[in-house]
Parts: structure tokens; C-alpha cells; sequence
């Protein structure tokens, strides 16, 4: 197993949001260490890292310290200097907003990301606060004038796929670099969404306005995973540190050569207590499954379904607010 990325994040400013699918900001606690702190246990292992190495803070770009986060990952090579995702901010005024996407502009950033859950009744509900949709849409008025690129990231499922239709051309009317849509995986909150996951007769009944939105990536129904028989073994590993209030003082000091090795060392333990996904498959796989996935993240699926059964009390290591790895 080759690793190829190491990644620290710091996940020390809270979210205005409380997304059903999310990943990372269940409860509203803020479990990073501080800022400051944390940048400079980054630079160094930047400096150190003998495999390509990122940078992010989260849960979202609400901080007083944005300029300065903005301006250390480009010092590093770090995606955060070109780079942000825009949802879960305090909801500002228009000038205010205006404001803010004027100074990222001007300090660097490239493309700015705002997820839209459906149309806004539907997507003030599943983000956990009225009035979200109206703000992401001045984000995008502000993006507009200040020509900053834009992504619009929509996840796709049984319950919102009626509103893409009319989501979509309200969308394009603030001309978006590009919109996206994608599937949920099972990954925090995710996990409760799986009834929701969409159906490729669903996707077969939407508009080829629609279709042509879906991601790129090879998505097909689980029973046609099942079909094709292959269930390659993963080659690669993305491993990622996470720095909280309890362990920045044991990694302020340890080489960067060291925290690799205890990230893949952590890694090994929880793939070894896995079996490979040929069995998960048997064990878990639906031949006739309707649901459309990446590969990758129905693994993820059987997966978390064998922790549920097997190891409960087994680190999850797919799991994103912790120390966490990405196979391939």
C-alpha cells in the first residue's frame, strides 16, 4: 500500500449550518486547536513531508483569520489559497457579503463552492437554518460582480430529484463556472441518507437537462457493481491527520516522518480487521440493487455495515472528524 497525500486538517471554526449529509459539524462543537498554533505545526511538516502535503481548516471559512489562512496555504502549495468552500458563513447583509468576496478575490482565490440542497423551503430544512438559500444566492450576486469563479454543488437524491428541473435554470440565471451534482456517501451524517440514495430509474425519468449534471466519475447501480464481478484491491492511501485541543501539544514537536507512520500504522490495523471487498460484497451486496454509486463509495457502504455488525468498538478510520485515510 503506497502512501500518496498527507493531509492535516484543523477543524476550529464552527458552522452556521446543520446539514443533514454532513460530514464533520454534528453537534456544533469545535474540536481544532487554535488557529495559530495549528498553522505552525503545518508549516513545519510542509517544510518536512517527504509525500505532496495540504493544509485546511473547517468546518467553515467564518474566521477572522480567513486572510491569513488564505495566505499561508499559497505559501505552502495548499488548495485553501486558491480554493474555498462558502456554505455554513454567519449570513451577512449584502454589502457585507459583497465585501468579503471582493477581499478573497483580491487575496487569491480562484473558484469559490456553494452546495444548494434543493429549492429553498426544501433547502433552508435540510441545511438547519431559514433563510440559508436567499444567502448563498447573494454569495453568487457577489461572486457575479466580482467575477470569482463559481461551482454549484447540488448532492442528488429520491427525495429532492423533482426540483432539479427548476432548480437548475434559476441557477444558471447567476452564470456558475459549473454545476454539479453528486451522490451522497455514507460518511457521517451521510450515513442516514442511504434511503434516499437515488434510484437509476429515478435518474432514467429526469430531463436530459438534468442528466447531463451528473457527476463524471463511473456511477452505476449496485447490482451492476455486483455483475461486472471486479472488485479490485485499492493500491494507494490519502492519510490525514486531525489536530484537536487534546493532541496539538503531542504533534508540535514530532517529525513529520513520525506522523506518517502512526497514520499508517492506524491505517493497517483498521483495513487488517476488514475483509476485502469480493466478501463484503457477499456478505452485504444486493444483486438486484437499483441505487446508483461510485465504487468506492459502496465499499464504504459495506463497509460501515461490517463495523455496525462485526466492530462496533473499532476506530472508524473512513470517519472525517478524526484521523481518517482514503483508499484507491
Amino acid at each position: 500500500m503506497k502512501t500518496v497525500f498527507f493531509s492535516m486538517e484543523n477543524l476550529c471554526v464552527p458552522c452556521g449550518c446543520r446539514c443533514r449529509h454532513c460530514l464533520l459539524s454534528y453537534d456544533g462543537s469545535t474540536p481544532g486547536a487554535e488557529y495559530h498554533r495549528g498553522k505552525e505545526i503545518a508549516r513545519r511538516v510542509a517544510a518536512e513531508s517527504t509525500v505532496p502535503f495540504s493544509y485546511y481548516i473547517g468546518f467553515c471559512m467564518d474566521t477572522p483569520e480567513l486572510l491569513d489562512y488564505i495566505a499561508f496555504c499559497q505559501e505552502i502549495g495548499s488548495p485553501g489559497g486558491s480554493f474555498l468552500q462558502m456554505n455554513g458563513l454567519k449570513i451577512r447583509a449584502a454589502e457585507e457579503t459583497q465585501a468579503l468576496v471582493r477581499q478573497i478575490r483580491e487575496a487569491g482565490i480562484q473558484q469559490i463552492d456553494c452546495t444548494f440542497y434543493g429549492l429553498p423551503p426544501y433547502h433552508d430544512r435540510f441545511a438547519g437554518r431559514s433563510g440559508d438559500f436567499d444567502f448563498l444566492l447573494s454569495i453568487l450576486r457577489a461572486a457575479q460582480a466580482a467575477a470569482l469563479p463559481v461551482k454549484c454543488s447540488i448532492p442528488i437524491t429520491e427525495e429532492n430529484a423533482d426540483q432539479m428541473e427548476t432548480l437548475l435554470p434559476l441557477l444558471e440565471g447567476y452564470r456558475p463556472d459549473e454545476i454539479r451534482f453528486f451522490l451522497p456517501h455514507s460518511k457521517g451524517r451521510g450515513w442516514h441518507l442511504e434511503e434516499q440514495r437515488l434510484r437509476a430509474s429515478t435518474l432514467q425519468k429526469l430531463p436530459p437537462s438534468v442528466q447531463a449534471h451528473m457527476p463524471t466519475v463511473r456511477t452505476q447501480t449496485e447490482a451492476m457493481w455486483i455483475a461486472e464481478g471486479a472488485f479490485p484491491a485499492p493500491s494507494e492511501r490519502y492519510l490525514t491527520l486531525s489536530l484537536t485541543e487534546e493532541n496539538v501539544a503531542k504533534y508540535e514537536n514530532m517529525p513529520a516522518a513520525e506522523m506518517l507512520r502512526e497514520l499508517e500504522d492506524l491505517d493497517e490495523a483498521f483495513y487488517g480487521a476488514i475483509p476485502p471487498a469480493s466478501e463484503l460484497a457477499a456478505l452485504y451486496g444486493d444483486p438486484h440493487g437499483e441505487k446508483l454509486y461510485r465504487y468506492r463509495d459502496l465499499v464504504l457502504l459495506w463497509t460501515k455495515r461490517f463495523l455496525r455488525d462485526h466492530a462496533p468498538s473499532l476506530p472508524d478510520f473512513t470517519e472525517e472528524r478524526g484521523h481518517f485515510s482514503v483508499r484507491s
